[in-house]
């Protein structure tokens, strides 16, 4: 009869080590399972993440070409405002200007940490406009005052021309008849 007990206790020792055995593989598969899913999801995320960044980076790229075209204009701009090449400098001022908004406008936020520069730059034309402006200014007051000036000593050289001529050459009247 012992051998019959230790028969039957063999039998549920194998059936419990079974059954450990069996919900040890279940636990350990879903855990190796989790650890390859938790795998293959982070590389995604990742991806994500890496395309994200890389398209940011494309577009602050393009944003940065944009704008190095904007500076360009604006210097070549100011180069002809510099050197009075046009006609009308109020109106190229006015537009050198816009374009100073629209490359702040194009940094936008990024003015801080990508575009230090270019944010430098923007901030030290404004000054040198408000500079040019009053030079111009002055230029159109020395102008005024030089034709004022042209004006007044063409009446002082005509005044002086008729005081030189003698009153009495032109005097119609009749003569006197010794």
């Amino acid at each position: 009869m012992s051998s019959n007990r230790e028969k039957k206790l063999n039998q549920s020792d194998v059936r419990m080590g079974i059954w450990k055995f069996a919900l040890s593989f279940i636990v350990l598969s879903a855990v190796s399972f989790c650890c390859v899913l938790f795998f293959f999801k982070s590389y995604d995320t990742q991806r994500e993440g890496i395309s994200k960044e890389a398209e940011a980076y494309r577009e602050l790229l393009s944003r940065s070409d944009l704008l190095r075209t904007h500076v360009d204009s604006i210097y070549y701009r100011m180069n002809q405002l510099d050197i009075s090449k046009v006609d009308n400098e109020i109106i190229l001022r006015n537009y050198i200007m816009e374009n100073v908004m629209d490359a702040k406008n194009i940094m936008g936020k990024d003015s801080i940490d990508n575009f230090k520069h270019y944010a430098v730059l923007m901030k030290q034309i404004e000054p040198m406009l408000s500079l040019k402006n009053q030079i111009i200014n002055v230029s159109y007051q020395k102008q005024r005052v030089l034709r004022d000036l042209e004006e007044c000593m063409g009446k002082v050289g005509r005044a002086n021309s008729e005081l030189r001529e003698d009153p009495t050459r032109k005097f119609s009247g009749g003569r006197r008849r010794r």
